[in-house]
């Protein structure tokens, strides 16, 4: 009769254990180190829920904190820049920052990283390498902008300044990792805006981890080097038109 008991005792425990509500934050869960910006996945796991319901991430942290995104339960994981809230600014950087996720209108169901992981001044992800300053463009002629990329995944978007303002989009939506565009210099912008020679042209990259749609919006130029996914001309490049090529003065005029 004991043995029966502690059997059917056993039973009910497993079965309370079994429908037991929980989540438990995956990653990042303690001693990470982040720069600022840097593209990563928040996962979790859960137990006892449908699947259905809702969940708020967001980041704990005493020097910021704030919500990141809601997501659905049965996801299990949200893409997240590092450090980036729902309204899109960055936490400054601090070494005592935690995820937490939590159910929601469930008060006990929540969970947080078991310890403190650091976000750290973001690093670049993008670099121009030319056109960087001094060079002189000819209209009609093709020229590649390079540039060096930290990962093989994302894309990227090449911006004509002038006199230091967004004048328009040369390209949008280019691997990151071709490293390579080739511009035939004095074809259509993105936003059919003119541009005519100067010698006051820079190129902004940035890098987007997924593509980008409204190839006539353009970021404003205190944008630059915020989140250093994205990078400009160290100087001023020229745009000019080919000059037509002389005759030789020696040269005599077949018709005479």
């Amino acid at each position: 009769m004991k043995k029966a008991f502690l059997l059917a005792v056993m039973v009910i425990i497993s079965l309370g254990a079994a429908h037991a509500k929980g989540i438990t934050v995956i990653s990042p869960n303690g001693g990470e180190i982040l720069a600022s910006g840097t593209p990563l996945v928040i996962t979790w796991t859960y137990s006892g829920f449908n699947g259905n319901e809702q969940v708020l991430i967001a980041l704990e942290g005493a020097t910021d904190y704030g919500p990141i995104a809601y997501s659905t339960i049965s996801k299990g994981s949200l893409s997240w820049l590092a450090g980036q809230k729902m309204d899109g600014s960055f936490a400054a950087p601090a070494a005592d920052y935690r995820i937490i996720i939590e159910v929601r209108d469930s008060d006990e169901s929540y969970d947080l990283s078991d310890a403190a992981f650091s976000i750290t001044p973001p690093a670049s992800v993008v670099a121009l390498m030319a056109p960087n300053g001094g060079e002189i463009l000819e209209k009609g002629k093709p020229f590649d902008i390079n540039w060096s990329c930290a990962g093989t995944g994302g894309y990227v978007r090449l911006t004509l300044f002038k006199d230091n303002q967004p004048l328009g989009i040369i390209a949008e939506n280019l691997p990151a990792a071709s490293l390579r565009h080739t511009w035939q210099v004095g074809s259509q912008l993105l936003n059919n805006i003119p541009y005519p020679p100067a010698n006051t042209y820079s190129i902004q990259i940035q890098w987007y981890p997924q593509p980008v749609a409204g190839a006539t919006r353009l970021d404003k130029a205190a944008a630059v080097g915020t989140q250093k996914t994205d990078d400009r001309s160290d100087g001023m490049f020229a745009i000019t038109i080919g000059s037509k090529k002389q005759p030789d003065p020696g040269m005599k005029d077949s018709r005479d």
